[in-house]
């Protein structure tokens, strides 16, 4: 009786594994990481929203008043950069939107002296750790709303600096033209910055008998409308 129940088994086995093979279901497709990113972090424009992207051609101007022992005189120590990227949305009431942020690339700052810049970069900015400035705008005063088509116009801007890792409540004063698509501005911070306001000691070096303890940053900026 068992012989004829083992008989009966591997018959039932065998004409299984004779059969045809299940079809494995097909795999699930997956956005890609930076697709499903992107959905994710999309915003749609707000009502009345201007949006605009930061150009080629803006750049970013750092002056400090200096004393070189080799000269007469007090002279301003001017750095520079064309390392200027962001965008921002401007809304119908003067304010901005959320996600708007004007970048410096600290690396790229030049001025006429190698040392200087090695100096600064390296040791009071320190761009191996903090390698950008942060600017995020919050509010217009003084622009007119919702903002014309064309025109000139002068106001400030209100919003938050971040240098070398701490972030100030921040004011420029403002120069812009608006010309169909594009936007070309001048700020000036107003009031200058004290190093100290950013966590940064005032540079002291050999060659130098004083600096005074302001920083005076403008920003030229070219923007066109659009995202």
């Amino acid at each position: 009786m068992l012989a004829r129940w083992l008989v009966v088994l591997a018959s039932t086995v065998l004409a299984l594994a004779c059969g045809s093979p299940v079809a494995a279901p097909p795999p699930t497709q997956t956005a890609p990481p930076a697709a499903a990113a992107t959905a994710a972090t999309a915003r749609a424009p707000e009502a009345g929203e201007l949006a605009f992207q930061v150009q080629p051609g803006s750049k970013a101007v750092v002056r400090v008043r200096e004393q070189l022992a080799r000269l007469p005189a007090p002279g301003d120590a001017v750095l520079e950069t064309a390392d200027v990227k962001g965008s921002f949305g401007l809304r119908p009431d003067g304010t901005f939107t959320r996600d708007s942020k004007v970048t410096v690339g600290l690396a790229e700052l030049r001025s006429d002296s190698g040392s200087r810049d090695t100096f600064i970069k390296g040791q009071t900015l320190e761009v191996s750790r903090f390698p950008t400035a942060d600017f995020i705008p919050q509010r217009t005063i003084g622009l007119p709303t919702p903002l014309p088509a064309s025109g000139e116009w002068t106001f400030q801007v209100a919003g938050k600096m971040t240098i070398h890792g701490a972030e100030k409540d921040v004011t420029f004063d403002v120069r812009a033209k608006r010309a169909g698509g594009s936007v070309t501005a001048s700020a000036k911070n107003a009031p200058a910055w004290k190093f100290g306001d950013f966590g940064m000691a005032v540079p002291s070096v050999a060659a130098v008998l004083s600096i005074v303890d302001e920083i005076r940053l403008e920003i030229e900026l070219v923007a066109a409308e659009g995202r």
